[in-house]
């Protein structure tokens, strides 16, 4: 929103904080608040925000419009009259605009979230499928944020349910009540203007021979957004590596050096929205990334969280929290400044006369190449733990290569210190990204972080080298919840037999509102759950055969139908073994067979939701399949989901649990894989009359005496115990009962 000619001149002359008293007769106040009907005394304030809030917060009675001016007189609404907003009026309304049922559940979650915010409390609530989980904490959320003045952030872990927030759920919310959205990415996401000019007039040879340069300068002027998906969707076998090239980036970003800095800027344009917004819609990284990156921009302030998903958080801040520099990060740096390919020069010191420099960073980067080529070849598994038994072996290695970084660092600055600030933006840059990666392999020399697990990974041409924390409850609460008034926990996965104890426990959350709420679902009547009592043990010699006949009795129960069936399994071996077995077999029974990875996922999805599909999958496909109808109507969970401790982070934990006189198995393994086959389950029932059976072939959900669990967790199906001779007839039957 924009002031008119006249508001701006005004501003101007007086300079905000600058009080009038309007009434709706004024002739400019439509132009301020567009079609509102203005009263009262209006505050205009400059750009300080965090100082305007606190204003705002001491002079509610006395102000009716409160209104914060930038730099270039923009505006942003920080406080107006209250609407008679209300939960329950504001979802009579979202049912009436979206054609949706009442949902009691629904209404009873939006009103604990609501709660939190405004008792600056945490809550951590279950929402299974079919509950409305989306607009039951959005609904609250948009409440809040238009009558306390405060900023939301909604947190997602898959593009899946972002896209669903930004097409389908807010435009709902939009028809109801006016609220400002933005969507956040991550810095990199956006192009830098600066750096695509400073490439097209180095005449750098790879933009030129790939005929890049004319569709980097097409993009650079006909996009709106600069947004890296934009561009990957229209130039398609792009490398990751060149748009590192054209990203923008906090370490070489030019500031007021920079001619676009700011007003024409795709980063700070972006930037500019979240600072209007009420509602801002992110993903798990980047709300991770912003809690300790302090000086990144990525976020403006917020004091309220909605996680989404919640049940990855703590994978997700494993992932996050893990600082890794790869050997091709470093090599990857060296490029940038100077190498040659078919004896053409390339990179950033491609211009300069700079021969010296330029055979040193060309002969370094052979001898790092070198290095760690040797040091791969040492290396006597795909993963170690580095630690005070092994320091010694490795302590050579990491002494020498922070001698050669350092080298570099040295004679680069040396360079860099005679160019004008323009010039040495981007050398500056990498210097400082040659500093994180001394630090770094200089920690590695000590492993002097107590609490953080040091270990490297060897892949075919690359090595990681990870500092990861052992428990991410610390640095969660150090770096985000502790710093947040609110934070509201929610997934369709989080408690464990009945309680949130496991999850609590896993983040470091001591005090919440905690609410399971129950499907909208018909579970009873809808579902079935098959529990395979006589199945040989997975670990057993007739366990593959086992599974390999079930999964032909379960073919002929469905045969000459549209019916799809998803096969879960834990490892790529043993879904390898039963395909082999069973593929041919269940094809000639007329459906379309699948294994996860002859395609990529998105399209093996859009053809098993075609019908007669039989997908035999594992990892990602355990979450965020979203087919609903009879194209997936059966779940076959061939092995509990239990995670082997087999990564140096699960060691480590594991560990650490054994040495708190914690039984990590009881206490860590089994929680995860009861909420990773409710995830399971997940795919199953995904709107109101869908149909569907899951069947557990892993006989230890009945056998041993942790099966309960498992069992408890999922009471509300109709649960059957049945031998693997039965699963034909049983399946035939549940479907038939339906048939008219």
């Amino acid at each position: 929103m924009q002031l008119s000619d006249y508001v701006r001149e005004k501003l101007k002359q007086y300079k905000p904080p600058v009080l009038f008293n309007f009434n709706h007769e004024n002739n400019f106040v439509t132009d301020i608040i567009e079609t509102k009907d203005v009263r009262g005394n209006i505050l205009f304030f400059g750009e300080d925000r965090s100082e305007a809030l606190k204003i705002l917060a001491q002079n509610t009675a006395f102000l009716d419009w409160f209104i914060l001016v930038d730099e270039d007189f923009n505006l942003e609404i920080l406080g107006e009259p209250e609407e008679d907003l209300d939960i329950e009026k504001m979802f009579e309304q979202v049912y009436k605009a979206g054609r949706f049922e009442y949902r009691k559940e629904q209404i009873q979650m939006a009103r604990l979230i609501y709660e939190a915010f405004e008792t600056s409390k945490n809550a951590i609530i279950e929402a299974p499928t079919g509950t409305g989980k989306s607009l039951a904490y959005l609904v609250p959320a948009v409440v809040f944020s238009r009558k306390r003045g405060k900023r939301i952030v909604v947190s997602t872990n898959t593009k899946n349910l972002q896209q669903q927030l930004l097409k389908k759920d807010i435009p709902v919310l939009e028809t109801v009540t006016d609220f400002r959205v933005a969507v956040a990415y991550g810095r990199n996401n956006y192009l830098c203007k600066r750096k695509v000019e400073n490439l097209l007039s180095r005449g750098d040879a790879f933009l030129f021979e790939s005929d890049m340069h004319s569709k980097l300068k097409e993009f650079m002027v006909s996009t709106e957004t600069g947004l890296k998906s934009d561009f990957f969707s229209t130039e398609k076998g792009i490398s990751d590596n060149f748009w590192s090239l054209v990203e923008s980036n906090s370490l070489s970003c030019a500031h007021r050096s920079c001619p676009y800095y700011k007003s024409d800027c795709f980063f700070y344009r972006a930037r500019k929205k979240l600072d209007h917004a009420q509602i801002i819609v992110a993903n798990h990284h980047i709300v991770l990334s912003h809690s300790i990156m302090e000086n990144a921009e990525i976020l403006p302030e917020f004091g309220v969280l909605i996680i989404d998903e919640a049940h990855n958080l703590e994978k997700n801040a494993t992932s996050y929290y893990t600082q890794t520099i790869s050997s091709s990060d470093v090599l990857n740096v060296f490029d940038m400044l100077y190498s040659v390919k078919k004896s053409k020069e390339y990179g950033l010191l491609v211009n300069f006369d700079e021969e010296e420099l330029k055979n040193n960073i060309f002969n370094t980067k052979l001898k790092l190449n070198e290095m760690f080529d040797q040091f791969m070849k040492s290396l006597k598994k795909e993963e170690i733990i580095v630690d005070e038994r092994n320091l010694e072996e490795f302590f050579n290695f990491f002494n020498s290569l922070v001698g050669v970084l350092n080298g570099t660092q040295i004679v680069l600055k040396l360079f860099f210190s005679k160019l004008d600030e323009t010039e040495a933006v981007d050398f500056k840059a990498i210097y400082n990204t040659l500093g994180v990666f001394v630090e770094t392999f200089k920690s590695f020399e000590k492993v002097e972080r107590k609490g953080d697990v040091y270990w490297i990974k060897k892949f075919k041409k690359t090595v990681h080298f990870n500092i990861t924390p052992v428990s991410v409850r610390d640095a969660l609460k150090m770096h985000l919840l502790d710093k947040l008034e609110s934070t509201v926990f929610t997934s369709a996965t989080l408690s464990v037999n009945g309680d949130f104890e496991f999850f609590k426990r896993l983040i470091g959350i001591d005090d919440a509102i905690e609410f399971i709420a129950k499907s909208n679902f018909d579970y009873e009547k809808n579902s079935r759950l098959f529990l395979v009592y006589d199945m040989p043990k997975p670990e057993d010699s007739g366990f593959i055969d086992a599974v390999s006949n079930v999964l032909l009795s379960l073919g002929n129960a469905l045969r000459n139908t549209r019916k799809g069936v998803l096969t879960l399994f834990t490892s790529y071996k043993m879904l390898d073994s039963v395909y082999k077995k069973v593929s041919d077999n269940i094809e000639s029974m007329g459906f379309f067979v699948f294994r996860q990875g002859e395609l990529d996922n998105f399209e093996i999805l859009n053809r098993f939701a075609r019908g007669r599909g039989f997908l035999f999958a594992t990892s990602s496909f355990w979450e965020g399949i979203d087919v609903k109808g009879e194209e997936l109507s059966v779940v076959v969970i061939v092995k509990l989901p239990f995670e082997v401790p087999t990564t140096p982070i699960e060691k480590v934990r594991y560990d650490a649990l054994k040495r708190e006189g914690v039984n990590p198995f009881l206490e860590y393994s089994l929680p995860k894989a009861v909420i990773r086959l409710k995830q399971g389950l997940g795919r199953l029932i995904r709107q109101k009359d869908d149909k569907g059976v899951m069947i557990v072939l892993d006989s230890r959900i009945t056998n041993m005496f942790y099966g309960k669990i498992f069992i408890n967790s999922l009471e509300y199906m109709k649960q059957e115990r049945v031998s693997k001779d039965e699963i034909q007839e049983c399946i035939s039957n549940f479907f038939d009962s339906f048939s008219d």
